[in-house]
């Protein structure tokens, strides 16, 4: 029996294997058509693709899975094989999408599948008049509709590439709050379901066709929302609210460094932000898990430091129903700087290296006092004091074979020399 594939059947194959591919094709290419690119240079449509993001570039022009949906499919070929500008076809969508919409907003109740399909139905039509007309007034609005039809439809990874493509090609927009409130609950909502003790373990990695929530990646997409947030709108309303998110969401996921460094941007560019106690707090708390031990960098440690000077002196009315935690990290916080002065007198004293290990010493008993190993080490200093400050040269007869090397020669003599002025 032979398979025949229609035309229509064709172009559904297509989107699929590109779906599947990635999205690498021209498809998923910002302005890219089915067949061939856009009458629009790439430089005047600028998409999310920010090669020096550390979450990854996001193209807002993306194809997904949820776009091949029944009740999507048909809107997606329209759009995708779109390649002209069509201005009174995009009006004509724009004014169909804006009257589905407002019948779907006067049905009260939010779970009605009357009202969902309406807002599905709007938010198609909305894609397509962007599609029709680019770098419009048209295509803004169309974006900002299409994306708040998608939300009131529980389709919300539709709708955070509606709000995320509005952000990327209108950075002024009027609808800029709007869409980052939308994105922002999105986020949260992401990381509630992954936080969700209700979920089975695969669903919280690998779930297709769910439109409320992207297929892998759960917590990840959340975090990289917000970390979109506050990079697309740094003096925005909601950077703020969405670094303490991120860094509480790095924070659960137990990604301890990357929590610490967030908080961190939170105090130092959001000074009048309502979380800058729990900020300093909680990368107190991130600070101390990324501390490793002895043998790694004591930068955390220092930083856990500072950061109590800071809560006891900025914080002290809050931080009195902290205060049994903090005065513990205290005592920790010393203890532990104290006690990697100590171990490294320790190795210069086992090589012999008595003076090294006699300064070490002196630092941990002149510098943690309040700590239990400042008597210790009074006592090894009493001990190194009077020991040779450097260890013996063994086979002094073999180093003297070799030549002595000369002093390096400043590369200008100094003295009484020629002036060079004539």
């Amino acid at each position: 029996m032979t398979l025949s594939v229609q035309p229509s059947g064709l172009l559904a194959l297509l989107l699929c294997a590109s779906c599947l591919l990635g999205c690498q094709s021209g498809l998923g290419k910002p302005g890219g058509g089915l067949f061939g690119k856009s009458n629009k240079p790439a430089a005047l449509r600028k998409e999310i693709d920010d090669s020096l993001d550390p979450m990854g570039p996001r193209n807002g022009n993306r194809l997904i899975l949820q776009d091949l949906a029944p009740s999507q499919i048909g809107t997606t070929l329209k759009a995708k094989t779109t390649m002209k500008v069509d201005r009174e076809g995009a009006q004509q969508a724009y004014d169909e999408g804006q009257r589905l919409y407002r019948q779907a907003a006067s049905i009260p109740d939010e779970q009605d599948p009357e009202r969902i399909k309406l807002f599905e139905q709007a938010a198609n039509s909305f894609r397509l008049a962007s599609a029709r007309w680019r770098d419009s007034a048209i295509e803004q609005d169309a974006l900002f509709y299409e994306g708040e039809s998608y939300f009131f439809a529980n389709r919300y990874v539709q709708a955070n590439r509606s709000f995320e493509k509005l952000v990327s090609l209108y950075s002024g927009s009027r609808y800029l709050d709007k869409a980052e409130s939308r994105r922002f609950a999105i986020a949260q909502y992401w990381l509630s379901l992954a936080r969700s003790e209700d979920l089975k373990w695969g669903t919280k990695y690998f779930k297709p066709g769910d439109p409320q929530r992207p297929t892998y990646g759960l917590a990840s997409e959340a975090r990289r929302i917000l970390h979109r947030i506050r990079l697309d709108d740094p003096t925005g309303k909601f950077a703020g609210d969405a670094t303490m998110a991120l860094a509480n969401a790095y924070f659960e996921s137990q990604m301890y460094e990357d929590a610490a460094d967030t908080y961190e941007d939170l105090r130092m560019n959001f000074p009048a932000s309502k979380h800058q106690f729990h900020a300093h707090l909680f990368e107190l708390k991130a600070r101390m898990n990324s501390y490793y031990g002895d043998s790694y960098d004591a930068e955390p440690l220092i930083k856990a430091n500072e950061l109590l000077t800071r809560i006891n002196t900025l914080y002290r009315d809050q931080a009195v129903a902290e205060q049994a935690f903090l005065d513990q990290e205290h005592t920790r916080v010393r203890n532990m700087l104290a006690n990697r002065d100590y171990v490294l007198g320790e190795y210069y004293e086992q090589r012999g290296e008595n003076r090294a290990a006699q300064i070490m010493y002196a630092k941990v008993s002149e510098d943690y006092h309040d700590t239990q190993l400042a008597s210790h080490a009074e006592q090894r200093i009493g001990t190194v004091k009077d020991k040779p400050p450097i260890p013996e040269q063994q086979a002094q007869w073999l180093v003297d074979l070799f030549p002595q090397s000369e002093a390096a020669k400043p590369m200008i003599a100094t003295g009484n020399k020629e002036s060079i002025f004539r």
